[in-house]
């Protein structure tokens, strides 16, 4: 199912990219997308599985002032990760948002969107179709600082809901891009950190699967330093590092039950590299 995945999705950016080519209604559309290795698959201050390819493919198209962006996303971890069977921890999610300039609100552009988190390969037995996805909404909103610190640390705060775990997160990130060709001599270098704190409370940790649920809320925050090298105008190359941390614990939840179980409890330092490439 990954390989047919993957080989529908990069055949569909081809055939997007050609259309893009031509003087038709998809002449303004972009196909970008990555390709990268991770040595851990960390989500929300949370390992979900040990190393993992990781590949992604994004269409955008300019719609009201705005731009409607559509993704496909998928985890592919490398050997066993927990479960019975290589890869059964694999995750596809399936994403669409609008981004659009807030009107009356200088520099500051919002963001609504809805993601389908898939995890086809989840298991056998009661409650694996129920705990095999999950639906999530957001609205957002990301400033531009340029003009107050003519620099841009890009703040961003988003607001999620997941309608199965009835959850709510709320996160806010600061990063910047440092242009390193002056200082390296190596044209198309940069330096990207990223900071990301967050919160996240779960009525139902199991979503649907029926009397394996409890109530449970943590913080978690992620640093990441990504190393970009520009190799054309279509392609850049990138390694990164990362550490991950969250504060949830082990009590709370009916008759004081577990409410971490479902993932690592300490902080997590992982690494990555690949390809970003846009047609």
């Amino acid at each position: 199912m990954n390989k047919h995945l993957l080989t529908a999705v990069l055949a569909l950016s081809l055939v997007a990219s050609a259309h893009a080519q031509s003087s038709g209604p998809l002449a303004n559309l972009t196909v970008s997308g990555t390709f990268d290795y991770e040595s851990q698959y960390v989500f929300r201050g949370k390992k979900v599985t040990n190393s993992a390819l990781q590949p992604m493919v994004n269409f955008a198209y300019p719609v009201s002032d705005g731009t409607v962006n559509a993704y496909v996303w998928t985890s592919n971890p490398l050997g066993r990760q927990g479960t019975a069977t290589p890869g059964g921890n694999n995750e596809i999610d399936i994403g669409i948002y609008y981004q659009h300039a807030i009107p009356g609100i200088d520099n500051t552009t919002g963001e609504v969107g809805y993601q389908l988190y898939w995890y086809p390969n989840f298991g056998n037995g009661v409650g694996a179709t129920a705990a095999s996805r999950t639906h999530e909404f957001h609205v957002g909103a990301i400033y531009d600082t340029t003009s107050l610190l003519n620099y841009n640390l890009m703040p961003t705060v988003k607001w999620y809901h997941d309608v199965i775990l009835d959850s709510d997160t709320l996160t806010g990130s600061i990063g910047y891009s440092w242009d390193l060709s002056d200082a390296s001599g190596l044209k198309g270098l940069s330096l990207n950190p990223l900071a990301t704190l967050g919160w996240t409370g779960m009525n139902r940790t199991f979503g649907d699967v029926a009397g394996q649920n409890w109530r449970n809320s943590y913080l978690f925050w992620e640093l990441d330093l990504e190393l970009d090298y520009k190799f054309n105008s279509n392609t850049t190359l990138f390694f990164a590092g990362h550490y991950a941390g969250q504060n949830d614990g082990t009590a709370g939840g009916f008759a004081g039950g577990n409410p971490s179980a479902n993932g690592s409890n300490s902080g997590q330092i992982w690494l990555g590299l690949g390809v970003k490439w846009n047609m």
